[in-house]
């Protein structure tokens, strides 16, 4: 099958021809349609990731997926083969991927895909919808409240916007002007600060003199940053979510501080399944790219652009 592979800690990944995957007993084989990339991905892809995860060289690449259900395992028996399916690779060894034609995974990781959510939308979900929703639970927003999201315009920013104004938040977006304000406000955001014009804290008290009632910050991987801006617009009773690990409860007295790592969940999958198909969560792709595409995927990636790339394999 073609696959785009990691082969050794030397050599940068390519689209390659690889044996297709053996299944488990308590693993379907899933004929991948879609994915997209994830700064995730881009880390594996870089080695960076190896401080937090063990590589199993050649290391297939991708987390999010869409696709059919090519076969069973003998212990599988409420999926059926042709089934479409939703969700991600997600384990602390870099080994297999859904960058390709093929990828076997435990039942766990997958989800019936809603009827009336096309392929490239449901393989964009997986990791970053995962992640918002952690995000979006740590900081318990109740309707009425008004919750800053620090980094909206990315994936999970994205997410983690239409999350909360589902909920009946006020959401404050940071976004520069132009495109990317007009993304955020399209998914839901009360209202929107240039985080690229002057202090944020300012702006965002310019808005609300009384503070927020929470911050998910996806931006932040300092913790002296991510203090100062919590305590300047929060008072005791203020939660604060961040994927950057900024997050330190021991700086941040009165406020619950959490950093969030998003850890595979049916339960979970099955509620994003349940938003997206009721229409309450859409995947904010700007962007598909081919699977020989996926080297001008990273880059886009790491150039800074807009929600979700995704990829069509």
């Amino acid at each position: 099958m073609r696959a785009y592979v990691l082969p050794d800690d030397e050599s940068g990944p390519a689209l390659t021809e690889v044996p297709a995957p053996q299944l488990a007993d308590d693993e379907v084989l899933v004929r991948v349609r879609a994915s997209s990339v994830n700064p995730h991905d881009a880390m594996v892809a870089n080695g960076s990731a190896a401080r937090y995860m063990t590589y199993h060289f050649p290391v297939v690449l991708g987390s999010d997926l869409c696709g059919t259900i090519d076969a069973l395992g003998a212990n599988v028996t409420d999926l059926a083969v042709g089934q479409r399916v939703f969700g991600l690779v997600r384990e602390r060894v870099a080994a297999r991927g859904s960058f390709a034609q093929l990828v076997a995974v435990p039942r766990e990781w997958v989800v019936p895909a809603p009827d009336n959510l096309d392929d490239v939308s449901a393989g964009a979900l997986g990791l970053a919808a995962l992640t918002a929703l952690r995000c979006v639970e740590a900081v318990r927003p109740a309707e009425g409240e008004a919750v800053l999201v620090n980094g909206a315009t990315g994936g999970v920013g994205g997410y983690a916007v239409q999350m909360l104004a589902d909920r009946g938040v006020h959401v404050i977006a940071t976004a520069r002007p132009g495109e990317e304000d007009e993304l955020v406000r399209k998914l839901g955001a009360t209202h929107v600060v240039d985080w690229s014009d002057g202090d944020l804290a300012d702006a965002v008290r310019a808005l609300r003199p009384d503070g927020v009632a929470a911050v998910v910050d996806l931006v932040n991987r300092d913790k002296d940053t991510l203090t100062a801006l919590a305590t300047r617009l929060m008072g005791p009773g203020g939660r604060v979510a961040c994927t950057g690990h900024a997050a330190d409860p021991e700086r941040l007295p009165g406020i619950h501080a959490v950093n969030v790592l998003a850890e595979i969940d049916q339960d979970a999958l099955l509620a994003i399944a349940d938003l997206a198909g009721a229409g309450r969560l859409r995947a904010p792709v700007t962007r598909v790219f081919g699977l020989e595409e996926i080297d001008r995927a990273f880059a886009a990636l790491s150039a800074g652009s807009l929600g979700k790339l995704a990829i069509r394999v």
